[in-house]
Order: structure tokens, then C-alpha cells, then sequence
């Protein structure tokens, strides 16, 4: 059994990390193909002639240039799980510039005659983790876990969704493995 670990972690002693590595480690996957998108040089947002080229090649039914990649890789994953701090209010740049590649119509989703979506990805399991240092109003409907929640919805209809939140690290005398562990005893899962 494979996970695909999209790492959206960007600090060298990421919290959110050490999270998402006990999750891992408790889920007991044979193995783990990771993506460290805070090291993606070439992951950028999609600018003027970015989103031409982008609109183009969905239009054409060409997914050859390697901006396709996260979708393919994304689309073909069994399980999947997404790590992410909780950074004023959502997530990370660096992670939505990867997610608004992902959400690729012919690759991670179809759309029918009605204009209904359909998913083409295969996961059964999507799994999101993040950490926040205060207090988080609702997890499950914030611009983090919320946008995650959306996407599924929407597009990629995997039937399993989990969100791991490990709140208040920050708070004084906050004992934070304590934290993590119990983030992951009280993981929510909504479907």
C-alpha cells in the first residue's frame, strides 16, 4: 500500500511535519512517495502565459508539458495525505499553487453534458494534517481544511476524508508532543 505525502511544510522543524510523520508511521504504508512542494523550484503560480498554455492544453486533451504532473500522480494515488500548517487563516502559497495545478479537468476530474463533475482519481483515502501555535474557530470550515474539503467535494470525490488538527502549540507551558499525539487519537473523519 502507497501514500502520496504532499508535504506542504516549509520550515526546517516543521511541527506540522512531525505530525504528519506520526500519522504516517501509525497508518503503517509499505511505502511513501513524498513531495516536498516547499523545495519545487519550478512550482509556480499560474500567470498570464501560464494559464494560456494551461487553458490550451486541457482544451486539446494534451497533457504532455510537466505542469500535468501533480495531476496524474495526484489522480493515481491510493491514498493520499496532505500536510500543511495553518498560516494566517489557510494554507501555505507554495501548496495552493500545487493544489490549483491538481484540480485539472480530463486528469483529476471530468465534467458531463450538465456541467456536473466527476472524479477521475482513484485515492480511497484522503488525509489531511495541520498544526496551528493559537486557536483554530472550525477547523473543518477555515480556508485551510475548508478549501481541502471543497476540492473533495467537488472534483475528486474520495470516498475516506480525514483532518488531523493540533492546536494552541504555542500556548504557554503547551506540551506539544502531547498535543500532536492527541491530535491524532481525535482525527475527524467526515466521510
Amino acid at each position: 500500500m502507497e501514500l502520496l505525502f504532499v508535504n506542504g511544510c516549509m520550515r526546517k522543524e516543521s511541527r506540522t511535519e512531525a505530525l504528519a510523520r506520526r500519522w504516517i508511521q501509525r497508518q503503517g504504508f509499505a511505502s511513501v512517495c513524498e513531495l516536498r512542494i516547499g523545495l519545487m523550484g519550478d512550482l509556480t503560480p499560474l500567470d498570464n502565459m501560464g494559464i494560456v498554455a494551461y487553458g490550451d492544453a486541457v482544451s486539446a486533451g494534451c497533457y504532455d508539458h510537466s505542469m500535468f504532473r501533480f495531476a496524474k500522480q495526484f489522480a493515481s494515488a491510493s491514498h493520499i495525505l496532505i500536510a500543511a500548517p495553518f498560516w494566517n487563516f489557510s494554507l501555505p502559497a507554495k501548496l495552493h499553487d500545487y493544489l490549483e495545478l491538481v484540480c485539472t479537468q480530463g486528469l483529476t476530474f471530468s465534467v458531463d453534458e450538465k456541467g456536473a463533475y466527476h472524479s477521475l482519481c482513484h485515492a480511497q483515502r484522503l488525509a489531511f494534517v495541520m498544526t496551528s501555535g493559537g486557536r483554530i474557530a472550525n477547523p473543518s470550515d477555515d480556508h485551510a481544511f475548508g478549501l481541502i474539503r471543497t476540492l473533495n467535494e467537488q472534483f475528486w470525490h474520495i470516498p475516506h476524508l480525514e483532518c488531523v488538527v493540533a492546536e494552541g502549540l504555542d500556548a504557554a507551558n503547551a506540551n506539544v508532543d502531547v498535543l500532536l499525539d492527541a491530535a491524532l487519537d481525535t482525527a475527524t473523519v467526515l466521510t
